[in-house]
């Protein structure tokens, strides 16, 4: 088995989320297409997402915020195992207080659902010129669409939080966003509009 069907394995049988097979198809096309170098990832997990695109090519490097600190160690074990430590940096903290100077070519946010409008206003100033922020989960398992599927009030609060950011994202007239509700479980790519 290799490692990356390993770490797919483990987060199955240890509830990790990590993203679904497409999802992470897309994602990983995306840094081709768009050639990215720098990328910034909030909600590292078991370093899944981030080995995945640091093996697309050597010059990538990532800098990725986890607040769980059992899994920043599953994280930087399977990013070392897979050579990727030179490429990888691991952060322990919340993404939303993370500072850097720094300018990415994409910014991947799979942390807190109901967070993600403080993550995008957090790091707007560290996109680069052609950058662009990815968003995942955005359907959060059909529940976004059919908020009738869940009884539990927490369930439905986020949710809802997940549906308004939805909503703004694709109505904000300074973004540009690509909203893909078929692949993996609801991914949006947002570019920002540059003001002339």
């Amino acid at each position: 088995m290799s490692e990356i069907n390993k770490m797919k394995d483990y987060a199955h049988k240890n509830n990790v989320p990590i993203m679904q097979d497409e999802g992470i198809k897309f994602l990983c096309d995306l840094v081709k297409t768009r050639n990215c170098r720098s990328i910034l990832e909030c909600g590292t997990a078991i370093g899944f997402s981030s080995i995945c695109m640091a093996k697309i090519n050597p010059e990538i490097k990532i800098d990725t915020c986890e607040i769980n600190v059992g899994l920043i160690e599953i994280a930087r074990k399977n990013i070392q195992e897979e050579n990727c430590e030179n490429q990888i940096e691991v952060h322990h903290c919340d993404a939303a207080i993370f500072q850097t100077t720094k300018k990415y070519d994409l910014i991947f946010v799979d942390a807190a659902k109901a967070q993600y409008k403080k993550y995008m206003d957090h790091f707007m100033e560290n996109l680069s010129e052609t950058g662009v922020f990815v968003f995942d989960n955005l359907n959060f398992h059909g529940l976004v669409d059919n908020p009738e599927m869940t009884k539990s009030r927490n369930t439905k609060a986020l949710v809802r939080k997940i549906k308004n950011f939805r909503d703004l994202i694709l109505e904000d007239k300074n973004l540009n966003t690509c909203f893909y509700p078929n692949i993996g479980d609801g991914i949006a790519v947002v570019e920002v509009k540059k003001v002339l």
